[in-house]
């Protein structure tokens, strides 16, 4: 939700919803609770026959991790777990994503109503940023929709934290010279001010190390309505953060690259390089990097609640499409999702089979359960995502992509000679 000025002074607030994610996961939408048929799980498959080409199909060996800019995305990545999600605290804000912040140069960017100059000053150590909107589509507008981005940032302590909440706010009233101070109930130390005499409502407040800021608008300036969805938000988050142990400084580039051996299950674009975990999945300069940037990175992995933000809610008002998923890891645009038992995973899979709106191709011989599809609208820039495919295996589902049928089918075997060999990994 990045807030842009359009002639004559309007504003404009641009979500980034996760448009792939809700295409290809939709059918998550209560399909737990089905009965579904299908192969069971083969205790020793024999993979002897799949046609994988040279990919690789045993998990390789993680490298340790001697880098902080590596354990400032992993930490980013962590935090997604002790922040709110929007249609939890309103059910209309069903539209939005999630956004790694490892940096001040990307809060810069993608959360731009933070002054950079307090962040960078003071040594931000990780961030995150997660968007609601009552509007689908890119850029709803001040005034036409009721919106919120929530950001927390961390710091190395308390002190910090008080004083860089502070000079954002007091950034931010400098170049909102008829700014009008508000009161957030129930949170006396929370700094909160109108903005530009717009619906929009600007409020930062510092928690232990961590530094809280919101962004919420509506259709109309209606004072009550904003504080209120603002102080219920940092109600919510505060017990979230109270429960989330940050990893200190001098541990960052210690931090383990896959300790939930998530991404040792994945077929990785590069065989001969480690995925190192990256905000923008789009700076890998990998086979699939002209796959868009949904916000999700790369290289990292997101637990349930960081997986309930990428997903969003159903326009119905159902449960998260994430429902049920543990774990989520992300290479480029390969996905793979650990569920909480192989029924769920079985589920999902059908129902994503079932309701795809794409063509479908033939899916690769000797892989069970599999499915494959070709997006005919995917343009040239985003071509390595015109063929997918799904692949599952007990409670790991995956999805693979490639520009053309048959590199795609191979990956997709080499993915589920991969699950399998890696049975054996915690």
């Amino acid at each position: 939700m990045n807030e842009v000025s359009e002639p004559g002074g309007r504003t404009r607030l641009c979500a980034r919803t996760a448009v792939t994610a809700a295409v290809l996961l939709s059918g998550l939408l209560g399909g737990c609770a089905e009965t579904v048929t299908g192969t069971e799980r083969i205790a020793t498959p024999d993979l002897s026959t799949l046609d994988v080409g040279e990919l690789r199909t045993h998990p390789v060996t993680v490298p340790s991790n001697d880098n902080d800019t590596h354990g400032r995305v992993l930490e980013s990545a962590r935090l997604s777990e002790a922040v709110i999600n929007p249609p939890d605290i309103d059910p209309a804000l069903i539209y939005g994503t999630s956004t790694l912040l490892p940096t001040p140069g990307r809060v810069s960017v993608l959360a731009p109503e933070i002054a950079i100059e307090p962040i960078a000053n003071f040594g931000m150590i990780a961030g995150y940023t997660v968007t609601g909107s009552d509007v689908t589509g890119q850029e709803p507008r001040v005034g036409e929709a009721k919106a919120m981005r929530f950001t927390v940032l961390s710091f190395r302590d308390d002190d910090i934290a008080r004083m860089v909440a502070g000079r954002i706010d007091e950034a931010d009233i400098a170049r909102t010279p008829d700014a009008v101070r508000v009161h957030v109930p129930g949170h006396a130390g929370a700094y909160a001010h109108w903005r530009d005499r717009s619906p929009i409502l600007f409020t930062t407040l510092a928690y232990r190390s961590f530094v809280i800021v919101v962004l919420a608008a509506d259709r109309t300036r209606d004072e009550a309505a904003l504080t209120t969805l603002t102080a219920n938000a940092l109600t919510a988050e505060l017990p979230l953060l109270d429960a989330f142990e940050p990893t200190p400084p001098d541990k960052l580039s210690t931090m383990p690259f896959d300790d939930d051996a998530m991404l040792r299950r994945m077929l990785h674009p590069d065989e001969d390089r480690w995925p190192y975990p990256l905000a923008d999945a789009n700076g890998t300069a990998q086979d699939d990097s002209s796959w868009p940037d949904e916000g999700w990175g790369s290289g990292v992995v997101y637990g349930p609640r960081g997986v309930s933000h990428l997903l969003g809610r159903s326009p119905e008002g159902r449960d998260s499409p994430g429902a049920g998923v543990e774990r989520a890891a992300f290479i480029g645009s390969r996905w793979l999702l650990r569920l909480s038992d192989p029924a769920r995973a079985r589920a999902m899979n059908v129902r994503l089979t079932n309701t795809s709106q794409h063509e479908a191709v033939t899916p690769p011989s000797g892989v069970p359960d599999s499915a494959c599809f070709r997006n005919p609208a995917v343009t040239d820039a985003q071509r390595e995502s015109r063929y997918y495919c799904f692949v599952l295996d007990g409670r790991y589902w995956a999805i693979v992509s490639a520009a053309d049928e048959p590199t795609v089918k191979q990956r997709a075997a080499a993915q589920y000679a991969l699950l399998v060999n890696a049975r054996t990994i915690i």
